[in-house]
């Protein structure tokens, strides 16, 4: 049977040796008839043993009348299986949403999962999981946003309730000796400093997506309207008694954005009003960024470059982050460079700790991937830092929160909101690689305390 959800991954564990690489393929079909329970649970099992076979791991969702599925594995079994799936009779309109390779599979912690809206009331419920229902709707208003939807039901490998600060450690000590760096680098910062956060008293600003206003797509369409005034009109009126504007960001600037590309994707708008909607937006966010508080400098502060990926002609992302940024009390030097020279020009010419590139905000375009992870390969080589931390942003990396590392990036933004934090953990979580890893001093600047924590959690990481 071709449809698959994930298992168990069995070819993981070769220890002291180097992964293969992996393929990553997300899918969306139509079912030709609603299968009811039995009919579903015979699906999962010989896609069970379809998948033992090929080492193949991942997850299928089942909404009542599309399937979304996330496989993952070595190339070929991938290919197998996709083949399979497209003679599959049950479903048709098979829609590729995301081809990658991955340094490492998403989904090796489970056994047989499959995702239904009612899953608790299913016969077998100890192979099936319930999904948030607010996954459940966004795939049904987004269908492509699937990957970064799906990769929230992946399974946590580290429950933060339950470890302390020396569990923590020993989990370092042993990912160094069995995993490869970029699975080292998921487990600290998805489990590890999140737990930490969480002892001292501060949750970790990326766990979930930033909640959206209801009216941000209104916002998109006064956007192209040839009057101004209403879209203004409105921005004042969500800002409120707001002292700080940028907390519109998050629910309000970044979602509208999206909302542009959309109504260009449903052929609403041309590509030049969606470009005009986020200058008049981006001219927004200077205006209310005079009001903005700036805040006191913690000490020593990184320095940061911001610039839209070379090529990139919408450019929100990086005035959001600079705005972010300021108010913060950080200096960021703003940059447009207009080609990947230009760029490597700007970090052989002074130090930099950290380089924050993004892409549209409003658009995924499919070959943008490919051209960044040349650009920040590129940066590295030129830069005079040799631990140069990469930070990533645009509308790739908020439906696609795996997508970060694929492009050679060290951190993956989905909003602007709290950037000079996860840029701070971030640093903390190199910091305490290098340290773990026995590489010595980082060559980095000091980095200042993230606000409101007694401690850092790069310093238990280092002192473990």
């Amino acid at each position: 049977m071709a449809f698959s959800a994930g298992i168990g991954a069995r070819t993981d564990a070769r220890q002291g040796s180097t992964p293969p690489p992996l393929a990553t393929i997300v899918y969306r079909s139509r079912a030709v008839a609603p299968l009811p329970g039995p009919a579903l649970r015979h699906l999962v099992q010989t896609a069970q043993a379809r998948n033992q076979g090929e080492a193949i791991t991942g997850v299928m969702l089942y909404d009542d009348t599309h399937f979304f599925q996330w496989l993952e594995g070595p190339p070929d079994g991938v290919d197998r299986v996709m083949h399979s799936i497209h003679n599959d009779r049950r479903h048709t309109d098979v829609e590729i949403l995301s081809r990658r390779r991955s340094p490492a599979r998403r989904f090796s912690g489970w056994d047989m999962k499959f995702a239904a809206p009612g899953a608790r009331t299913f016969a077998w419920p100890d192979e099936v999981i319930e999904p948030p229902a607010e996954v459940i709707e966004n795939l049904r208003r987004q269908p492509k946003a699937a990957p970064g939807l799906l990769v929230r039901l992946s399974p946590v490998p580290l429950d933060p309730t339950q470890a302390g600060g020396q569990e923590a450690a020993a989990l370092v000590r042993t990912a160094l000796g069995q995993a490869s760096a970029a699975v080292l680098k998921s487990v600290i910062r998805d489990s590890v400093i999140p737990m930490l956060l969480q002892r001292h008293g501060r949750d970790s600003t990326e766990t979930m997506p930033p909640a959206v206003n209801p009216r941000a797509a209104e916002l998109a369409e006064l956007l192209i309207a040839s009057d101004q005034t209403a879209a203004l009109d409105l921005i004042r009126e969500l800002r409120g008694g707001d002292a700080d504007p940028r907390h519109l960001y998050a629910p309000l600037f970044e979602p509208a954005a999206r909302s542009l590309g959309d109504l260009w994707n449903n052929d609403i708008c041309s590509e030049f009003e969606v470009t005009l909607g986020l200058c008049r937006l981006q001219t927004a966010v200077r205006l209310l960024g005079v009001d903005v508080p700036r805040g006191i400098p913690l000490g020593d502060l990184p320095n940061v470059l911001v610039a839209p990926v070379p090529g990139e002609l919408h450019q929100l992302m990086a005035g959001l982050d600079s705005e972010w940024l300021t108010g913060a009390g950080w200096a960021p030097q703003i940059a447009f460079p207009t080609s990947d020279r230009a760029l490597q020009d700007l970090l052989s010419a002074s130090w930099i700790d950290v380089l924050d590139l993004s892409l549209s905000a409003a658009f995924r375009r499919e070959d943008s991937l490919p051209r960044l992870a040349k650009t920040i390969a590129k940066a590295r080589r030129a830069s005079r830092n040799p631990a140069l931390l990469v930070v990533v942003g645009g509308r790739a990396f908020v439906e696609d929160g795996t997508a970060g590392p694929g492009v050679g990036a060290d951190l993956a933004s989905r909003s602007s909101e709290n950037v000079d934090q996860r840029i701070i953990q971030g640093m903390r979580v190199e910091a305490a690689l290098r340290d773990a890893d026995g590489a010595g001093t980082s060559p980095r600047r000091r980095i200042p305390p993230v606000r409101g924590m007694a401690s850092a959690p790069g310093k238990h990481l280092a002192e473990a």
